[in-house]
């Protein structure tokens, strides 16, 4: 085979070995919720207006900047079911590395930003936001700046770097003022603009803990911290090389502050590192070998089932809840939020889920009554609470007022306790339990399991 035809045929190979790599189960707690939102949009053929799944949500308007990811979620939903989204998961991380290595045509680096990339992606925005940052990047043009604004902000907010990427790729006003404005070209206006940054004073004021938004830690992600500081060093290095790219420098700069500062920017970061790095040339076989170390170390690791992670979400609990036709109100930890919604809405609601700005006065409402009973039976009281699927905790210590000592009890006795709670499932991720008063007993007595 000639070198030129085996170019051609590379990244057609490289597709098919990155797909098959990214083979694995929706993870990702953010997915149903996403996904009952593009079929809400499907069926009324138009955006909520505000919050229509949750029972604690704030009812002002609800800015979702998500909706094409969500509708088009929905749609590969739909044709693919559950069990192919595995698929589409694939296929999407495979066009995205194919598309880095098109626009860079370097092997090595393009394959370990893949193997960097899929330690968090899923099915999310975040992951489908890595698209438009290369092309952001790859591209020159006013035009095509303006196009991918207009695109990127209906799918995720990071769009709102679209014009920062535009000034310094280009340093030309056109392209920079083209994308200011493509961000405009949205259902919510300037509002889609000023949402993240609110979100953001928000996460910054510490009013809850969300994991997507804590800093990346170097134990748990020690290839990201490798690209940043391998990254730096090639930028040292080739200083003197090509002085009229510095502003590869500071977009790399840029993307390695977020990912480090948040765990959920990190996709951004392995999209962008392919095109800004300086390149080294090295001989092909030493090229080839680590390229293909790197796309079997992410085969080897990952979990290659298919369809939904049963330990991340109670698959078994749920559908037997489903089953027992029991309706009322429903307690879950906001993990578990999107999968209820998807699950039973609008037949019955969930009480909260993972969109945590919709959720100001509930948050703390909450951390309150987790740690005192009476807070948390006045809760349950208020959200009119008749059932509960709730995640497995550890013992929780308890004062035994008969004997002033403290003990260790099971938590879903201490918040789910027998005389007034049934447990009706259970599987590896979660328990389902209903209120005994809420139903008549041979009902209760039909689908009650031992604890």
């Amino acid at each position: 085979m000639t070198d030129a035809r085996a170019q051609r045929i590379l990244p057609y190979a490289l597709f098919v070995l990155f797909a098959l790599a990214a083979i694995a189960p929706v993870r990702n707690y953010d997915f149903f919720w996403h996904l009952a939102t593009g079929r809400w949009i499907v069926e009324h053929w138009a955006l909520p207006a505000a919050d229509p799944f949750a029972i604690a949500s704030e009812k002002h308007a609800w800015i979702n900047g998500e909706w094409l990811f969500e509708v088009a979620a929905y749609a590969a939903q739909r044709a693919a079911g559950l069990a192919g989204m595995s698929f589409v998961r694939a296929l999407l991380a495979g066009a995205i590395f194919v598309l880095v290595f098109v626009k860079t045509k370097d092997l090595l680096l393009t394959a370990i930003a893949f193997a960097g990339a899929m330690q968090t992606f899923d099915l999310r925005p975040s992951s489908a936001a890595m698209l438009f940052v290369v092309l952001a990047i790859a591209s020159r043009g006013w035009i095509a700046h303006a196009a991918i604004a207009a695109l990127w902000i209906n799918i995720h907010p990071s769009a709102l770097l679209a014009p920062g990427i535009a000034l310094l790729v280009t340093r030309r006003p056109l392209p920079v003022i083209a994308s200011a404005l493509g961000l405009l070209v949205n259902p919510y206006g300037w509002r889609a603009i000023a949402s993240p940054l609110e979100l953001m004073s928000f996460v910054q004021s510490g009013a809850f803990v969300n994991a997507e938004w804590l800093p990346s830690s170097i134990t748990r992600f020690p290839l990201l911290y490798l690209l940043v500081l391998g990254g730096a060093a090639a930028f040292i290095v080739k200083h003197n090389d090509k002085r009229d790219e510095w502003w590869r420098a500071l977009l790399f700069a840029g993307f390695a502050y977020l990912a480090l500062r948040h765990v959920r920017n990190q996709p951004l970061f392995f999209a962008a590192f392919p095109l800004l790095v300086p390149r080294f040339e090295l001989r092909k076989p030493l090229v080839y070998a680590t390229a293909a170390a790197a796309i079997l170390l992410v085969a080897v690791t990952t979990d290659h089932r298919l369809g939904v992670a049963p330990e991340r979400f109670p698959l078994e609990a749920v559908a037997r809840l489903k089953a027992s036709g029991l309706k009322g109100n429903i307690y879950n930890p906001d993990q578990f939020g999107g999968f209820v919604i998807w699950s039973f809405y609008p037949e019955r609601r969930a009480l909260t889920d993972g969109r945590n700005e919709l959720y100001r006065e509930y948050i703390p409402e909450y951390a309150r009554a987790r740690g005192d009973q009476r807070a948390w039976r006045a809760l349950l009281k208020k959200y009119a609470i008749d059932l509960a699927v709730d995640e497995h905790r550890a013992p929780l210590p308890v004062l035994d007022a008969a004997t002033g000592q403290r003990r260790e009890l099971p938590a879903s006795l201490v918040y789910w306790p027998k005389r007034d709670w049934a447990m009706l499932a259970r599987d590896e991720a979660g328990m389902v339990f209903a209120r005994r008063a809420a139903f008549a007993p041979d009902v209760i007595s039909r689908w009650e399991i031992p604890r």
